[in-house]
Formats: C-alpha cells, structure tokens, sequence
C-alpha cells in the first residue's frame, strides 16, 4: 500500500469517526497571556483537506487581541460510545471568511452560521490524531482472578 493511500484511508476513517461523534472539546494551548477559553463545539466539518472547521462564539475582547494561529486540541466525544478522537493541530481564526465562502466542500449551513457576526469561524490543520478505544474490559470471576492472582505470586 502507497504512503498516499494509507494516509487516504486514515483520512476517511478519522472524518466517519469524527462525523458519528459530532461534540468536541476545543481546547487553545497557546502560552499567550490572551487566549481563548476552551469551548464545547459541535456541528463540526471535514474538508477533503483533513481539515476542521467549526464555528465558536466570538470573544468579549476585540478579536485583534488574539492570535490568528493557535496550538489547539480537540477532544471528540459522544455518551454512551465506545471510543473518542483526540485531535492535535493549529487552529487558524478566519476573521476574513473569503477562504471559507470560497470552499465549497463546507455546507452551505456551516457558511451560513460562520457568516453570523456573533461567531468566529476556526479551521483546524490536523497535524496528529489518535483513536482511543474505551470497550470495557470483560470482568473476571473472582475464582479466575484468585488463580491468576497466585500464578503470579508463584511462577
């Protein structure tokens, strides 16, 4: 298999994982002394970029006072799934939106909400993400623990 078609592959099965789980924590790890608080976001998109967009509300504070490139981490979740995705990147604010009119894999939904001047549009640039498996484990009786307990103590 060629680099460029595992990394097709891992694409696709990031963007169906991300896309059943829909909520995320968007966390800013910047070191600057004004950062963006962390947010709840939802309704989340994936470019064939492997990027995310994703809007979050605008901050109190004027938004020249922020970084237009951030460190940032997202932590997708969903109740009652068996798995989450933690997603490392740089998160760029569009306080310019004509990239993200212009691109016309985003849904005209997402373009509509980015457009409303009580948010802030964010792409993230994926540079590392990891799939964590949360299956519980099968318990053991207390028998099979007790044996495996002492196999341990003795062999």
């Amino acid at each position: 298999m060629t680099f460029a078609k595992s990394q097709e592959l891992q694409a696709g099965m990031l963007k169906s994982k991300i896309d059943e789980l829909q909520s995320a924590l968007f966390f800013n790890e910047s070191n600057s002394i004004v950062k963006l608080p962390t947010h709840v976001v939802s309704d989340v998109e994936l470019d064939s970029e492997g990027q995310i967009w994703f809007v979050i509300p605008k901050p109190p504070m004027h938004i020249e006072a922020y970084e237009k490139e951030i460190p940032a981490k997202l932590d997708f979740f969903k109740k009652g799934k068996d798995f989450f995705v933690k997603v490392r990147g740089t998160a760029f604010l569009q306080t310019e939106l004509d990239e993200a009119n212009a691109n016309a894999e985003l849904s005209d939904e997402m373009k509509a909400k980015m457009n409303d001047e009580a948010v802030i549009a964010v792409k993230i640039k994926i540079q590392e993400f990891e799939l964590v498996d949360n299956t519980p484990k099968p318990s053991q009786n207390w028998l099979q623990a007790s044996r495996s307990q002492l196999s341990s103590w003795f062999f």
